[in-house]
């Protein structure tokens, strides 16, 4: 400490503790950081839309979105076009300016609000701060910004969590009254974490069950060997490391939804990057059943420019969006938690 300083902390300590107070803040606002697209959960955007034609990719995408939606897509795009894969990342400063703009989710005003709510709606949930993710405890994985209507017809009923890690989004959607939970995960850690954390949190036991499977495009796909990180971002298309090797069985939706007499009318789906398995593994499901859909597609080119043409194809008389539930831009942030939310219009009659 310099001499100044110690004067400073000796006999004025109120002023010297908003000094060095502000000039952290200063450092930290000015510290690089790094900020890449995730490129190892099924392939680089940027030689998807080399190898394919991108405008027309870009065009059925947004093919019949809402303006808001368009937005995001034309600001990710320049995204995952401009800043270097995560093989490739490189120090940026944090006041440099962020390719495409700030998103409305991701300016400080949205910040500050979403904590404060956050903050309020969790008061009695126990789980760890780190986990008050805004994808989960403010947008609820879209919920919030759908119609009153739309939410108002999954009350009560079955929920499919695909992808349920720690429980959080089972203890999260809780507050809109399903009547149980079907809840994928195929890490046998995240599971015991899972079942304790919903004790803890008083959800009874007959509101949810947690199924041990990976979900596969058809009935067919063969187990795979995986060791278990128990991570929020385990996937089949991160195979190796030093943990617990186990076999991960895996299954269509179309079978889950039979075996388990399932009537889903929300589905949430994060599962790193094999979003697209579960949309051609769930067909039947969908047409029947004509859920709620709120689908993570940031994760690979493959979820992004193409489950939504998919979907469209499947499901006549649809409404889709495109949000970004994350306020944050550093590290591969600055696409991710981007969700597909799909409604059936009869829904608002």
């Amino acid at each position: 400490m310099s001499f100044i300083g110690r004067i400073l902390q000796s006999n004025f300590p109120k002023v010297y503790t908003i000094v060095t107070s502000g000039i952290n803040k200063m450092i930290l606002r000015s510290r690089p950081y790094s900020i890449y697209i995730t490129d190892g959960l099924g392939g680089s955007f940027k030689d998807y839309l080399v190898k394919y034609d991108m405008p027309l990719k870009i065009n059925l995408l947004k093919r019949d979105l809402d303006p808001e939606s368009i937005d995001l897509v034309d600001v990710i795009t320049k995204r995952v076009m401009n800043y270097p894969d995560e093989g490739n990342k490189q120090r940026i400063q944090k006041n440099a300016p962020i390719i495409g703009g700030l998103l409305p989710v991701e300016t400080k005003s949205s910040q500050q609000s979403m904590r404060q709510q956050i903050h309020i709606e969790t008061k009695e949930i126990r789980l760890p701060t780190q986990m008050m993710e805004e994808s989960v405890f403010y947008f609820y994985h879209g919920l919030r910004l759908l119609p009153t209507k739309v939410i108002e017809s999954i009350r009560g009923q079955h929920f499919i969590d695909v992808g349920a890690y720690i429980g959080d989004s089972a203890i999260a959607l809780y507050k809109y009254q399903y009547s149980k939970i079907f809840s994928l995960e195929i890490s046998q850690k995240s599971i015991d974490r899972f079942q304790l954390n919903l004790r803890n949190n008083k959800i009874p036991s007959e509101r949810f069950l947690v199924i041990n499977t990976g979900v596969a495009s058809s009935d067919k796909e063969p187990p795979i060997q995986m060791f278990d990180t128990g991570s929020a971002g385990f996937s089949p298309y991160r195979i190796t490391g030093r943990y617990d090797k186990i076999e991960v069985q895996r299954k269509s939706i179309d079978s889950i939804v039979n075996q388990y007499s399932i009537e889903p009318k929300f589905i949430k789906v994060d599962i790193e990057g094999a979003a697209m398995d579960f949309v051609k593994g769930a067909q039947k499901t969908l047409s029947k059943f004509r859920p709620v859909l709120s689908v993570a597609i940031y994760h690979n080119p493959i979820e992004f420019f193409e489950v939504k043409p998919a979907l469209e194809q499947l499901l006549m008389n649809y409404t889709f969006l495109i949000r970004k539930l994350s306020s944050q831009v550093k590290f591969n942030q600055i696409h991710s938690e981007v969700v597909l939310l799909a409604y059936p219009n009869e829904l608002l009659n």
